[in-house]
C-alpha cells in the first residue's frame, strides 16, 4: 500500500535533491572554480537581502495572522452547533479551491491592470493574495481536527466547570498543538519559498527579484546558472528542514495512537 508513495517520494523528492546537491559542486557565476561554497557565496548577491527582508515581512503579518483567523474560526465552527454548519463550511473552503496563479489574475481584474503598485505595497498585495487563498482551506483542516477530540474530553471539562472559551484555550488547542505545527510549518516554508504570486504580479511595476526563488530563478535560466540557482534554493530548504526536525523532536506528531 505504502509502495506507490515511496515511489513518488524517491522520484519527486529524493532523486531531485541528490542531484541538486551534485549540481552545486560545478563551475558557476558566483563561484567561477567550482566548490561547495557557492552555498553560502550565493547568499552575497545584492539582490538576497532585499528578498529576505519581504520573506520575513510576509512571516511577521502574514503567517500569525493566518493561524489566529484560522484557530478563531476554527474553533467557533466546532463549539457552534447551528444549522447550514456544513454550508458554511463550503464556503470557507472555496477560495482553496482557486489555485494561486489564479487568484494572481482575479485580484488584478479586482484592482484593475491599470493601477500601479508602489514597491513599498508590493507585499500587502501578495499577503493579501495569500491570506485569500489559502485561509479556507486550513479552516476546513483545523475544523476536522477539532472534531477528532473524543466527546467525553469535552464533556468531562463541561462537568468540571469549563466555560465554552476555556474549554477551546485550554482542552482544545493543546490537544491539536501537533496540526497546529504543521499548518505552521507549511506556511513558514510556503513563504520562504514564494515564487507564483510575486513573478504573475511583475506588470504592476514589481521587480522580478522580489522574493529569493525569484532570485534562484533568474540564476538558473536568465543567467544559465544552475549551480548557482541550486544553491540558493537549497539554501531556502535548509529552514524548513530545521524547523520540522525540531517540531518532530518537540512534539509528538510521528508517535502512533494507542489502541485498547
Amino acid at each position: 500500500m505504502i509502495a506507490p508513495y515511496i515511489f513518488l517520494m524517491v522520484f519527486c523528492g529524493f532523486l531531485p535533491l541528490v542531484l541538486a546537491v551534485t549540481e552545486i559542486g560545478k563551475p558557476s557565476w558566483v563561484n567561477l572554480h567550482g566548490s561547495y561554497t557557492t552555498i553560502y557565496k550565493v547568499l552575497t548577491d545584492f539582490r538576497v537581502v532585499p528578498a529576505l527582508w519581504h520573506a520575513l515581512f510576509l512571516l511577521l503579518c502574514f503567517v500569525p495572522l493566518m493561524i489566529v483567523v484560522v484557530l478563531a474560526i476554527s474553533l467557533l465552527l466546532d463549539a457552534t452547533a447551528v444549522r447550514g454548519n456544513t454550508f458554511i463550511r463550503l464556503i470557507f473552503l472555496l477560495p482553496g479551491i482557486v489555485p494561486g496563479a489564479i487568484a494572481v489574475f482575479i485580484w488584478n481584474a479586482l484592482l484593475s491592470p491599470h493601477v500601479k503598485w508602489q514597491a513599498g505595497n508590493i507585499g500587502w498585495l501578495i499577503g493579501g493574495i495569500l491570506f485569500s487563498s489559502s485561509v479556507g482551506s486550513w479552516i476546513v483542516i483545523q475544523y476536522g481536527s477539532l472534531r477528532s477530540i473524543s466527546p467525553e474530553v469535552l464533556e468531562a471539562a463541561r462537568v468540571d466547570g469549563c466555560n465554552r472559551l476555556e474549554l477551546a484555550i485550554q482542552i482544545k488547542l493543546p490537544m491539536i498543538s501537533k496540526y497546529i505545527g504543521y499548518m505552521t510549518i507549511l506556511l513558514v516554508a510556503g513563504v520562504i519559498q514564494i515564487f507564483v504570486e510575486p513573478n504573475l504580479l511583475t506588470g504592476t511595476g514589481l521587480t522580478t527579484d522580489w522574493s529569493l526563488n525569484q532570485v534562484s530563478y533568474s540564476y538558473a535560466f536568465r543567467n544559465g546558472d544552475f549551480a548557482g540557482g541550486t544553491a540558493l534554493a537549497l539554501d531556502m530548504l535548509i529552514p524548513s528542514i530545521l524547523l520540522a526536525i525540531i517540531f518532530i523532536r518537540r512534539t509528538d506528531f510521528l508517535k502512533k495512537s494507542e489502541r485498547t
